[in-house]
């Protein structure tokens, strides 16, 4: 029994050994094999381009002749192959070819040829529908199992090449290039259809950017730049800082040309932000056609003011008369807002000269001796505004007397006015507005105020007739 399990044995590991080999030794595709999947390849190809209907047995003798496995490397690698081709025909295809921009805009090299474009592109579809339409129907036939390499890289330089050995694949590979380029001529030339004309028998482009995007898609020369001779534009206007401020000056102005569009912005001259002043400041820009453009714009340089009060007031002395400014759009006290009559004091000296800062303001306030004012504002020391005085701290106690002196001069220093005026500023001039007391002229256009006497028989005299009191008996 021993000897012949030991007879056994050996068989039995031989077996278990020959299986194993067979089991894992790849499949090899022979020269004859090759040879064989050669021809029928032929006629799948006379088939796809003659157009015949004989699929079936086509199919029968591939599957008679072949090793059974499924041919996904080839049916990959030739999908591959074809699809670039199979869309950009496709996509040529769907331009209008009576488009207006073909017809009328593109270069006339290629206007000519293309009705025979068209024609020949009807030509090499058909063939296309064969390929597509043959690859379909072949899906299921099954093929040789490639596990060699060698072998496989064989069988896919197999099938291309064959299919580079007929006549209308070149043909298709040259015209897919060309297609693709008037399709990028084409659709570039639509979507900047503003940037362009057509003239002389020439595509001309208004902008250089645009040109020189066109340049990289084009394979011809019917085309170029439009002839530039002005230079660009400068948009630049007046500068205004403050003293000691920084200032960018190239941030403020702006050059661009038609052609070349934007462009550089040159600037020459000196300046000192810290000294008051106006400087010229010159531009300059140059395209890339040397076509140069120049400007000249002023910077100017302002004192610094903090907090502007809304009004500004000059007493003339000389003249009894008080003139009120507002600003303007430029923040300055060039606008006449009010002018009132007045009295300074009877001796100029009274009355001092130089400009000062308003203080304090009070609706009675203590005068000289026993008499009151209204509506005071303090201009410096005991300079007030004020109104005409009261004999007591009473609207109806008025010295009606000095009030018909206003318009000359009558106060011990103060500038006297009537109520209503000196409300005026008592309710819209606040402390530190600036007062400025000098002699000198009206300005131009500016008359002197008056008002209407107090009789010294009227029982209301004791009241001034401007004051706006609902009790003023000068109202009723």
């Amino acid at each position: 029994m021993k000897r012949k399990l030991l007879f056994i044995v050996p068989i039995i590991l031989i077996i278990i050994a020959l299986i194993s080999i067979f089991a894992i030794y790849p499949k090899v595709v022979y020269k004859k094999d090759i040879g064989i999947l050669q021809k029928k390849i032929f006629l799948v190809n006379d088939y796809m381009i003659n157009d015949k209907s004989d699929i079936k047995a086509i199919k029968e003798e591939l599957q008679k002749e072949l090793v059974s496995n499924k041919r996904k490397d080839i049916e990959k690698e030739t999908n591959k192959y074809l699809s670039s081709i199979i869309d950009n025909l496709e996509k040529w295809k769907n331009i209008d070819s009576d488009n207006k921009i073909l017809n009328m805009h593109l270069n006339d090299k290629f206007k000519e040829n293309l009705d025979d474009n068209i024609k020949y592109l009807d030509d090499i579809n058909i063939k296309l529908q064969a390929i597509k339409q043959a690859l379909n129907e072949l899906k299921d036939i099954e093929v040789i199992n490639i596990q060699d390499e060698d072998n496989k890289k064989i069988l896919i330089d197999l099938f291309h090449n064959d299919f580079k050995m007929q006549n209308y694949n070149d043909e298709i590979a040259n015209y897919e290039k060309n297609i693709i380029d008037y399709i990028n001529k084409y659709e570039y030339l639509k979507k900047n259809k503003n940037t362009w004309n057509y003239e002389n028998h020439k595509i001309v482009f208004n902008k250089r950017s645009n040109f020189n995007d066109y340049k990289k898609i084009s394979s011809d020369d019917n085309y170029e730049l439009i002839k530039d001779t002005k230079g660009p534009v400068i948009t630049a206007n007046n500068i205004t800082i403050i003293k000691g401020n920084k200032v960018n000056i190239k941030d403020k102005v702006h050059c661009e040309d038609l052609v070349d569009g934007k462009t550089e912005c040159k600037i020459d001259g000196k300046y000192d932000i810290n000294k008051v002043g106006n400087y010229n400041i010159k531009i300059t820009s140059t395209d890339q056609s040397k076509n140069a453009s120049y400007k000249t714009i002023k910077l100017i340089i302002k004192e610094k003011v903090v907090n502007k009060k809304p009004y500004y007031i000059e007493v003339i002395r000389n003249q009894n008369v008080v003139i009120v400014y507002g600003l303007d759009s430029n923040k300055e006290y060039t606008k006449i807002v009010k002018v009132f009559i007045c009295s300074v004091g009877k001796s100029n000296s009274k009355t001092p000269l130089g400009t000062f800062k308003t203080q304090d303001k009070a609706s009675w306030g203590w005068l000289v001796g026993n008499l009151y004012g209204q509506y005071y504002t303090r201009i410096t020391g005991s300079i007030l505004f004020h109104s005409v005085p009261y004999t007591k701290k009473a609207k109806n106690t008025l010295e009606w007397d000095e009030y018909n002196k206003l318009g000359s001069p009558a106060s011990k220093g103060c500038v006297r006015m009537t109520v209503k005026d000196v409300k005026w500023i008592y309710d819209n001039c606040p402390r530190g507005t600036t007062v400025k007391i000098y002699d000198g002229n009206l300005p131009k256009g500016v008359s002197k105020p008056s008002v209407n006497k107090i009789n010294g028989d009227s029982p209301n005299k004791g009241w001034d007739p401007t004051d706006p009191d609902k009790n003023n008996p000068w109202k009723k």
